[in-house]
């Protein structure tokens, strides 16, 4: 696997816990009864997160990283869709195919 490869899964992987900490900071406004509980797991996914995105700048120039890190919208809206049941129109999933091409295409040039 080379040094890319690994960056990209990486980044990619930081972009999938972003949708899980967002979620979770939307549950804490849902359920206030067990706010500090989903806020705790949101800012614990986002430190984790930090992290990970550090480790996968060793692999990668920032320039790729951080288009890479706007898949994160997809994946909030997925996870919103299918997590908190939130209604996601066609007009939104025509952004995010935009937003997967735009992110290929970074990636394509890594």
């Amino acid at each position: 696997m080379t040094e890319t490869t690994i960056g990209v899964l990486l980044a990619l992987l930081c972009t999938v816990i972003e949708g899980f900490a967002q979620t979770f900071f939307k549950k804490s406004a849902l359920a206030p009864a067990r706010a500090r509980l989903w806020i705790g797991l949101g800012i614990a996914l986002h430190v984790v997160e930090v992290l990970l995105y550090t480790v996968a700048l060793q692999f990668l120039d920032v320039s790729t990283a951080y288009p890479i890190g706007s898949l994160s919208f997809v994946a909030v809206t997925v996870l919103s869709q299918v997590l908190l049941h939130e209604n996601v129109n066609r007009t939104r999933w025509i952004g995010v195919v935009l937003i997967i091409i735009g992110a290929a295409l970074v990636v394509a040039q890594a």
